[in-house]
């Protein structure tokens, strides 16, 4: 009864709808609610999204926006999910009326592929030059610093304290959101300035004894975890670059040499190696088979026990990166070795 309440009482207001889906669903919802402020937004799983189609089939404006299904590599940008994922999204979006507007990440093909079967208002963005709204030269700092390019025009963004693909994925998609509210690529740009990533998502953080955090703690793949390697490597400013890294869980019988590969990346980017867990510690080993010498790599059964050694380690002018999968709880490390004010 009260659901039923709930949809009349909308019918009244007729407030704009937007549905984010995906695996970037909730760092989409973050920005596009900081650009959009009068609409109903919901984050929902493909499995909730048929909750969604009342409020789009009856609101005036009615936006779906797909984020990405497949994981992001850190060396290309095509990429492509399980059509699978996108079942029940897939049957929304083609039941949608052609008012209705559909924004998809070109880069993942599962989810590009959508537009071909369907009859609705589509942007598309990505990396891809293909794509209606695509980034170009990044560059770091205590930030991200790149361009967006839409119908040729050509719009500077900034990211403060926020690093990663899915990130860029996160402005290129509200940018089109906005766009469709009618908002410019510079006063987009100018909003997004106050976008704030979510914890354990590539977020620059104060650290103790005047260092600084790489917090992506929240999740990893063995993907994402490259990425954040390559990134930290990139950063300027620094005088050390320490990784601490916990098990990527879920990997299956290539455990071992996925764990070896993340090290090959930790010796080529990083200055001291922590590792917390079993599995990790072929994390170490593949990062000494690359050339790390022994003395600068410390591996840890316990978190407890690795937070003792960082904090007698950490020195001014470090950038410590910590990544692991969730079930590793490395979000505690970063709780322990963040600057409190």
């Amino acid at each position: 009864m009260s659901e039923f309440f709930g949809k009349i009482k909308y019918l009244f207001k007729k407030r704009p709808t937007i549905v984010i889906t995906g695996k970037g669903k909730s760092l989409a919802k973050e920005a596009i609610s900081l650009l959009i402020k009068d609409a109903l937004i919901f984050s929902l799983k493909d499995s909730q999204i048929k909750k969604s189609e009342f409020f789009l089939k009856t609101s005036p404006i009615s936006v779906l926006v797909i984020t990405h299904v497949g994981e992001i590599p850190f060396d290309r940008d095509y990429f492509a999910g399980e059509k699978e994922e996108l079942k029940n999204t897939i049957e929304l979006a083609k039941s949608l009326p052609p008012k209705s507007y559909l924004v998809l990440n070109y880069d993942d093909e599962a989810v590009r592929e959508i537009d071909d079967i369907t009859n609705l208002h589509t942007f598309t963005f990505g990396f891809s030059e293909r794509a209606d709204f695509f980034a170009s030269n990044l560059k770091f700092n205590h930030g991200t610093n790149f361009k967006v390019n839409y119908k040729g025009k050509v719009v500077p963004f900034w990211l403060e304290g926020t690093f990663g693909k899915e990130q860029i994925y996160t402005a290129l998609a509200a940018a089109a959101v906005g766009t469709i509210f009618g908002k410019n690529l510079v006063e987009i740009s100018q909003e997004m300035r106050n976008y704030k990533t979510l914890p354990g998502k590539m977020r620059l953080l104060d650290g103790i004894n005047d260092s600084k955090i790489l917090d992506d703690a929240e999740s990893a793949t063995i993907f994402s975890m490259i990425e954040a390697l390559e990134i930290l490597g990139k950063i300027p400013g620094f005088k050390r670059k320490i990784a601490v890294l916990g098990d990527v869980t879920g990997i299956g019988k290539y455990t071992i040499e996925a764990h070896e590969a993340i090290g090959e990346k930790v010796s080529k980017n990083c200055d001291l190696l922590f590792t917390v867990g079993l599995r990790a510690k072929f994390i170490a080993k593949g990062a000494m088979e690359k050339g790390m010498d022994n003395f600068k790599i410390f591996s840890f059964d316990k978190i407890e026990d690795a937070v003792f050694k960082l904090k007698e380690t950490i020195r001014p002018g470090d950038l410590i990166l910590v990544d692991g999968s969730k079930e590793m709880r490395m979000s505690e490390i970063v709780d322990q070795i963040r600057k409190i004010w």
